[in-house]
């Protein structure tokens, strides 16, 4: 098993099957999965965006990617009316790294993978703080993200209205990360 720093168009090439992960992770019917498409394939051409792929020979067996968060941006906008002004200051309002996706195909669960794929995400980056949402429900990655020093900072955020809750979590990055 390896991982492997993916270009945009690496991932891009790898696209069809981060999606079927991402789909069995998140139980995605078809029209969200290309919805989910469109969507990943703009957040491939961000500032500051950095992709990472966990490959057993040419097998896809998880995958990570981040960004520079910036304003105007959907989850920025979002978030940001969530938060309180001073935590707007702290965290969003200043260089942040957005912590995107990370998932790990089911054969592949359990083996420190995640873990591995996560701290190669954050490792060098320059931002001082990262930020993610993650459903309140996702007990094993919230069990991850904990262990990893991530912090809660809003809870019960939810992307549009009845939709499940999610939490917004904080890291702070530097020397001692990730």
């Amino acid at each position: 098993m390896r991982i492997v720093e993916a270009t945009p168009r690496m991932m891009e090439e790898y696209l069809p099957a981060i999606l079927r992960i991402y789909a069995r992770a998140h139980g995605l019917t078809p029209p969200m999965v290309e919805q989910r498409r469109e969507i990943m394939l703009r957040h491939f051409q961000r500032r500051g965006f950095r992709g990472l792929l966990a490959l057993d020979g040419k097998t896809l067996a998880g995958f990570a990617y981040g960004y520079t968060g910036e304003p105007g941006q959907y989850w920025y906008e979002l978030v940001h009316a969530a938060m309180e002004p001073e935590m707007r200051r702290e965290w969003l309002e200043r260089d942040h790294f957005e912590f995107v996706e990370l998932a790990v195909d089911e054969g592949y669960r359990r083996m420190g993978l995640g873990g591995k794929l996560h701290d190669a995400l954050l490792d060098g980056r320059k931002e001082p703080v990262a930020l993610l949402t993650v459903r309140m429900d996702n007990l094993p990655a919230l069990n991850l993200y904990f262990r990893k020093g991530w912090k809660i900072l809003v809870k019960n955020f939810r992307f549009s209205p009845g939709g499940p809750p999610f939490y917004v979590m904080g890291k702070i990055l530097g020397a001692n990360h990730p």
